[in-house]
Parts: structure tokens; C-alpha cells; sequence
């Protein structure tokens, strides 16, 4: 019975795998087709976001069909329809953006150069109107201009991955000085998982146990910090602490 039960999770892992790799093609083709048919401008934009946030829920839920993953993505219900909001979240797994991005329609990310430059995804969070990730001073303006445009902007102040366990790292400023600039309320986003899949180190090919649950809850909500550099650390202090707080209290219910 193990040995069936084993069987059967490893080939719902990687037949799932070749499925996502399939969905992930057609999403870079539809961006193929909306890049050479429109302008770059708002509209294209506009519409690179509405195909990303569709093909991301069907592989959320292709994936939640095949028991792969298991989502409680019902805290963010409320957030659909709000603009001019900052999202900070922690970052335990490279999934975290996908499910995020299944669940708001309005939410673009600041993307790592090196993901924003490559020729499939990144040119597909392109049209989207993701903004790249260079130095902070770079990436105010067109961080500023996408919040704008679509409404949420979603930031992993870590800069990278967690590891499995440990707890979030120090946070950067850069939320802090995008809310300052654009005068956005600051919304946390807890990310919890059981899984260690695709978390620092992870490799892409290593099958996890099954199901990979992952829920997402909502801190409470900073207003836009004044427009002084004690004002930006000490929102960056608050936020950071509320996560590693929030997120180092095992939850009896998960």
C-alpha cells in the first residue's frame, strides 16, 4: 500500500510538472501575441495582466484539482476590488507569486532583473508591466507608475527566498519609500506553508510531500508613512517585526 500510495504521488508530481510546463508555454505565447498586436502603453499593460492573472488560476487550480497543492486564498477576497495599496509579503517558496497573482487581478510585483530579462517568463511579466528590480533609486519611478496602472504592487522585501524554518530575513526599505512617494497604505501578507518545495535550495525536480497546503492571511494595515527617512524605518521596523512574529507562532489549525 505505501509503495502504490508512494507511486501514485510521484507520478501526479511530475505528470503535473509537464502540465504546468504546457500552461506556461501557451501563457508566454498569449504575451507573444499582445506584444506584436498593440503598442507598448496602459492598454497593452491592462491586458498582459488579465491574461497572467487567468492563466495563474488555472494552474492554481489544475494543480488544486490533481492534489498537488491545496490553497486558502480566501483572506484576499476583500482585497480584489481595493487600489493604491502596497502588498509586503514573506517569501517561502517560488510559488508564492504564482498564487498570488491567481488570486488578485489588479497586483503587479517588483521582479529581480535577472527573472525580468529572461526571454520567457520575464517577457511575459514585461507586458504585464512588472517593474524590474535594480537599485532602489531605479526602481521608485516605474515602481510607482505600475501601482498606478494596475492598482497593488506586491514586494518580497527579504530579496530572496526564505529557507525551510527559518525565519524571515532582514527586510529592505523599498516599500517604505514607494508608500512614501505614492502615498499607499502598506498591507502585510502572511504566507504560510507546510511544504519546503521550492523554498532556498529546493531543487525544481525534487518531489515534496504531498499535498503542498498554503494559506495566506492578512496583517493589519499601515497608513503611508510621512516623507521622512525616520518615518520609512521605522514602518519598515514594524512590518518586519509584525511578519517574524506572526510567522514564528505555530498555528494549531494548519
Amino acid at each position: 500500500m505505501f509503495r502504490f500510495s508512494a507511486l501514485s504521488a510521484c507520478l501526479r508530481f511530475y505528470s503535473s510538472l509537464m502540465v504546468i510546463a504546457v500552461i506556461f508555454l501557451a501563457l508566454d505565447a498569449g504575451s507573444f501575441v499582445l506584444r506584436h498586436l498593440l503598442p507598448d502603453g496602459p492598454r497593452r499593460r491592462r491586458l498582459g495582466r488579465a491574461w497572467l492573472h487567468g492563466v495563474a488560476r488555472l494552474a492554481i487550480r489544475y494543480l488544486q484539482a490533481a492534489g498537488i497543492v491545496a490553497c486558502d486564498m480566501d483572506a484576499l477576497a476583500p482585497l480584489r476590488t481595493e487600489h493604491n495599496l502596497v502588498l509586503v509579503a514573506n517569501h517561502p517558496s517560488r510559488l508564492d507569486s504564482l498564487i498570488l497573482a491567481a488570486a488578485l487581478p489588479n497586483m503587479t510585483c517588483v521582479t529581480k532583473a535577472s527573472i525580468w530579462e529572461r526571454p520567457t517568463l520575464g517577457s511575459t511579466l514585461r507586458t504585464a508591466g512588472y517593474p524590474r528590480h535594480d537599485s532602489l533609486l531605479r526602481l521608485i519611478g516605474p515602481a510607482s507608475q505600475s501601482l498606478k496602472e494596475a492598482g497593488q504592487l506586491l514586494l518580497f522585501p527579504e530579496g530572496t527566498r526564505s529557507r525551510p524554518g527559518a525565519e524571515p530575513g532582514a527586510f529592505q526599505p523599498g516599500f517604505a519609500a514607494i508608500a512614501q512617494r505614492t502615498r499607499a497604505d502598506v498591507q502585510p501578507l502572511l504566507i504560510e506553508t507546510n511544504s519546503p518545495y521550492l523554498s532556498q535550495g529546493w531543487p525544481f525536480l525534487r518531489r515534496p510531500p504531498l499535498p503542498m497546503r498554503y494559506r495566506v492571511r492578512l496583517g493589519p494595515r499601515f497608513p503611508a508613512p510621512a516623507r521622512d527617512e525616520a518615518s520609512g524605518r521605522a514602518l519598515v521596523d514594524a512590518v518586519e517585526t509584525l511578519l517574524k512574529q506572526e510567522l514564528s507562532t505555530p498555528k494549531a489549525d494548519f
